[in-house]
């Protein structure tokens, strides 16, 4: 009666083919990426391995709102939309509603769609903070503030002329209202310092106007012309400044 031999050899622990690696890679899958072999039904079970996923949209989303530039509500709404989505997918896969999930593809798929929302805003909200739009209204004043027909006013802007163009709105009052009514024939030109291309004529109280500040660096000054009737003394005042490009 012959029998085999017994193995005698030992098993191999290293190489792309050993059971190690392949341990090792399988437990890096299932952390980072989420139920996406063998593994990871059991790991699923395991409570810690679904908080990557979750935890990288969070810190992504951190990141955005503290580098997030000042400028309109508006310009950041589908960067919160994304981070939003992210947040609810990456937490209902986290919670019960992901157990009610039974195919692997389906948790897989929130688990990717959390992920790529939340690096989709952070790529978002970096670009406006390179190219959004800057308010820089509170940073606006104008030397100053009471005119005559002829005035000539300063309007500086205590920020670095970090886009190409200023938007501008100026508000414009009677000194004395109990006196005079001179608001609707009152208008002004602007234009900055040195650059003529720049000038804008005929603009009246509440109209908005562009100046394109070119290659300007550095603190943001505007020349303001007043033009009204003779004996009409004016206020002007900032209403909207915004740097853009």
């Amino acid at each position: 009666m012959t029998g085999e031999s017994p193995v005698t050899g030992k098993a191999k622990t290293w190489g792309d083919g050993s059971p190690a690696i392949g341990f090792v890679s399988k437990l890096f899958f299932s952390v980072f990426v989420g139920d996406v072999v063998e593994f990871a039904d059991k790991a699923r079970r395991w409570g810690g391995w679904n908080w990557p996923p979750f935890l990288l949209v969070l810190a992504l989303g951190t990141f955005a709102l503290i580098t997030a530039p000042d400028g309109p509500f508006r310009q950041f709404v589908w960067v919160y939309a994304a981070f939003g989505t992210a947040v609810a997918l990456a937490l209902a896969r986290l919670l019960a509603l992901a157990s009610e999930v039974r195919g692997r593809r389906w948790r897989v798929l929130m688990s990717a769609t959390a992920v790529i929302c939340a690096v989709a805003g952070t790529i978002g909200m970096d670009h406006l903070a390179e190219h959004g739009e800057v308010d820089v209204t509170g940073r606006t004043r104008i030397i100053p503030g009471t005119a005559t027909d002829g005035s000539r006013l300063r309007l500086v802007v205590d920020s670095p002329a970090d886009r190409s163009r200023l938007r501008l709105t100026l508000t414009i009052r009677d000194a004395a209202l109990d006196q005079q009514y001179c608001v609707p024939e009152t208008e002004y030109t602007a234009e900055l310092p040195g650059n003529a291309n720049s000038r804008v004529e005929h603009v009246r109280s509440g109209q908005t106007v562009e100046l394109a500040l070119g290659g300007l660096r550095g603190e943001i000054e505007a020349l303001i012309t007043l033009a009204t009737d003779e004996n009409c003394r004016m206020n002007l005042s900032v209403a909207d400044v915004v740097l853009h490009d």
